[in-house]
């Protein structure tokens, strides 16, 4: 039950393309351009996740923390994009503001899921809750005007 896999770049892939494809059709919904949003939150999360898989070689999972930059600086993009254009230097900033604040809610993840891995007990709840704390004020962040 407590045997979580090791990451692997295809399970890790979809799990990024698909988490993202709903939030980029989320994001585009509310703009009128579900379309655009699903396929720019699906490019995001993939583009996010193989960027891992291909840093990690070089420094483990601290590359992690790339490819969290990479993939709010690309949702940053999406929404301004959806926002009427896509000005990459405001993408890039508002991305880099996102991924600062979001680093705080990952910063509680990592400290309260992952100090003491593997767990005795897997708290199904408890993660739901630590990761919704990780991406909300990112997305609070992302779709403030």
């Amino acid at each position: 039950f407590l045997d979580i896999p090791r990451h692997q770049v295809t399970s890790g892939s979809i799990h990024g393309a698909t988490l993202f494809a709903a939030l980029g059709l989320y994001l585009g919904w509310r703009k009128g351009q579900a379309l655009v949003g699903l396929l720019g939150g699906l490019a995001s999360g993939l583009i996010a996740a193989l960027s891992f898989y291909v840093l990690a070689p070089l420094g483990g999972y601290n590359m992690m923390l790339v490819s969290w930059l990479i993939l709010w600086i690309m949702l940053a993009g999406l929404q301004t994009y959806l926002d009427g254009r896509l000005v990459i230097a405001k993408a890039i900033g508002r991305g880099l503001i996102t991924a600062l604040v979001a680093g705080i809610g990952f910063g509680v993840v990592l400290f309260e899921l992952y100090r003491g891995w593997p767990p005795e007990s897997f708290s199904f709840f408890k993660h739901f809750v630590a990761w919704a704390m990780a991406y909300l004020p990112g997305l609070y962040v992302l779709l403030k005007r």
